[in-house]
């Protein structure tokens, strides 16, 4: 019945979606479109401030609270035309903790064609790698949003895609904790790419790996687990009328735990993931099911998983989730954006309401420099 209504829902749409929230107003400061091309130096400045407020009532997830702001500033290098270097920090502070949260160097080593785009050092993660929900949540945004690593980014007519290597805990010998990274891929297959209709077939994995073998005495297991998913989704835009933009999207997601020893009794796991959304202008409202049996995902949103991350006893083999979204997103001024969400879920395997609600005041500014 799930997959007769992910078919239903895709016949009578007729159009599709971003097959999660479209963050894009939240994307990284990107010096390709803040810094001209004829600068040979430049300053970025990424500023986030947020708060994300979640009253779960769940056994699965409590809710929780925060509040605070991000600023990144880099100074930028352009050696030619191919080849750049982007260097600064990142400091969060949280509102009510008179300390920095956060204080991290970060350096980035790009090289960039008409089709390719490659990093080495600080990634564009985070919400720019455009995966679902239930394989990344939004709270990673505010809770770790620097990765660093590899990461190779391609462009085409038909084609486009976001592959990468997370290195999140580097071992030594006398370490006490496991290595971690995480790799991860994000592709979008476009079929229609008008102005006014699109419709593509993504592509999404991810996987997080736990182990190394030089750390301290005594030795953990093993752990590797992998999420997939795939799909459709089709945007169809109406100048001028009211309802101004109608989104599908549906997803089937996989969970797999491909550990030597596994890490618990859910080794494996599938999930379906429904949204249709209605925008008009600066508002949208987003109506969304969310089926799963078994289902783990590292990085996913806590409230859609099988499994209490907490108290890992507690657990819902079944979860079955309808939801309401309302949102409203609006560009202030070219370089500033508020987005402004609220959720209301009911859990039809816990019969009970949960509610999430989230504001982003973002600026982005760069310039540039010439010698």
């Amino acid at each position: 019945m799930k997959n007769i209504l992910i078919l239903i829902s895709f016949l009578l749409a007729g159009f599709n979606s971003q097959a999660q929230l479209d963050n894009s107003l939240l994307s990284n400061a990107n010096s390709d479109s803040l810094i001209s091309t004829n600068s040979k130096f430049g300053i970025l400045v990424d500023n986030v401030n947020y708060i994300r407020n979640t009253e779960y009532r769940s056994d699965i997830e409590q809710g929780a609270t925060w509040a605070g702001t991000q600023v990144w500033p880099s100074a930028f290098y352009r050696y030619n035309k191919n080849i750049s270097f982007k260097a600064g920090f990142f400091l969060q502070k949280d509102f009510g903790n008179t300390n920095f949260r956060t204080l991290i160097p970060t350096y980035t080593l790009s090289y960039t064609n008409k089709n390719v785009k490659v990093n080495f050092g600080t990634l564009d993660g985070s919400l720019d790698h455009k995966l679902l929900e239930p394989m990344y949540a939004m709270e990673n945004f505010i809770d770790k949003r620097i990765e660093n690593g590899l990461q190779v980014k391609g462009k085409y007519k038909r084609l486009s895609y976001d592959t990468w290597l997370d290195w999140e805990k580097m071992i030594y010998r006398t370490s006490t904790t496991q290595e971690q990274f995480t790799v991860g891929f994000s592709g979008d297959v476009n079929v229609i790419d008008k102005t006014n209709f699109k419709w593509s077939f993504p592509v999404q994995i991810t996987g997080r790996h736990l182990g190394g073998e030089i750390y301290s005495e005594p030795h953990k297991n093993i752990r590797t687990q992998f999420n997939f998913a795939y799909g459709t989704k089709i945007t169809q835009r109406r100048p001028g009328k009211l309802i101004d933009k109608i989104d599908f999207q549906g997803y089937l997601t996989f969970y797999e735990d491909l550990s030597p020893t596994k890490c618990d009794s859910f080794f494996d796991g599938t999930g379906q993931y429904v949204a249709l959304t209605l925008g008009m202008k600066n508002f949208g409202i987003m109506l969304n099911y969310w089926d799963a049996h078994q289902y783990v995902a590292p990085l996913g949103e806590p409230y859609y998983l099988s499994k209490s991350r907490e108290y890992p006893g507690d657990y819902i083999q079944y979860r079955k989730m309808v939801m309401l979204r309302l949102m409203y997103e609006q560009k202030l001024w070219d370089n500033m954006s508020l987005v402004a969400r609220l959720n209301t879920i009911y859990d039809l395997s816990e019969k009970q309401f949960s509610n999430a609600m989230e504001v982003y005041l973002k600026f982005n500014i760069g310039c540039g420099f010439k010698p």
